[in-house]
């Protein structure tokens, strides 16, 4: 399908790698005008300049620190400005610092809050106000797998996606009256450069050995996901394909969160997969 977000404007903080660049090219390809959030001015650049080479049509207003509320304001204010209205916003901004060596348990956990659960806060109530004038809009959250379905512990990243999928239930409730739905995705394990920080390129047989591992015995579909695997839900949330749902919490992880897979359920043990010799 083409033209499904035809002329709708739509914010994408994160949008300028992983999840979010693969959700902002996919909302430009359905018709949207996309304005792209991110820290990196030329990560930001460059993604604009691709999107508008395969003709769309994209901003790129300057850089976007989610943990500060003066940033979040600056990038709805200019799009408030060039085009009146906020239809769309999705957040994909996020990362977690847990195992960062060079800040002591205090300052990551601050700075992982700062980031993934006030970073949310803050950029979702700038544009809030200016949905509920218009009565209309979608919001897209990201939270995680593992805020509520751990393979490995990961406590302050963890706890601030559990807050994004609290705010996505409250905000949904009084939203709602107001023609505004709130939905949020919950991905399973992406291969994003998320893993480059986990991984040096002398690496490279580690962490493809671990993404086996993880697909083998963690997903139920056995195999890793991709940024589109994520960009696609984000599409079905922002399209009227989704007009009668809202306050969804919604686990895009080849059936983690949903179906045991064989190896991490206590309830399967040894049982043998179907085609498998005990």
């Amino acid at each position: 399908m083409k033209d499904m977000l035809k002329n709708q404007i739509a914010i994408v903080a994160g949008g300028t790698s992983g999840m979010g660049e693969a959700t902002a090219k996919l909302y430009a390809a359905e018709g949207a005008i996309v304005v792209i959030g991110g820290t990196n001015p030329k990560k930001g650049n460059r993604v604009k300049d691709e999107i508008i080479a395969a003709g769309g049509q994209a901003r790129y207003y300057g850089p976007l620190n989610v943990a500060s509320k003066e940033s979040c304001q600056a990038i709805v204010d200019e799009t408030m400005k060039e085009f009146g209205r906020i239809d769309i916003l999705a957040n994909f901004a996020g990362k977690s610092y847990d195992g960062d060596e060079s800040m002591t348990p205090e300052e990551r956990y601050q700075i992982t809050m700062d980031v993934n659960m006030t970073g949310t806060y803050n950029l979702v109530f700038c544009v809030v106000p200016h949905m509920k004038e218009a009565r209309s809009g979608k919001i897209i959250l990201c939270s995680s797998n593992g805020a509520f379905n751990p393979t490995t512990p990961a406590y302050d990243y963890h706890m601030a996606k559990a807050a994004c999928e609290s705010l996505t239930v409250n905000l949904a409730m009084e939203l709602a009256p107001l023609g505004i739905r709130v939905n949020c995705v919950k991905p399973g394990p992406i291969v994003t450069p998320f893993w480059d920080e986990l991984f040096s390129p002398e690496e490279q047989a580690a962490r493809e050995a671990t993404f086996n591992g993880i697909a083998s015995k963690e997903v139920p579909l056995n195999r890793m996901g991709t940024p589109e695997d994520i960009a696609g839900p984000a599409l079905f949330f922002a399209s009227d394909l989704s007009a009668y749902i809202t306050g969804l919490l919604l686990y895009v992880g080849g059936g983690m969160g949903y179906v045991y897979a064989h190896g991490q359920s206590a309830i399967l043990g040894n049982v043998p997969l179907a085609g498998e010799k005990k």
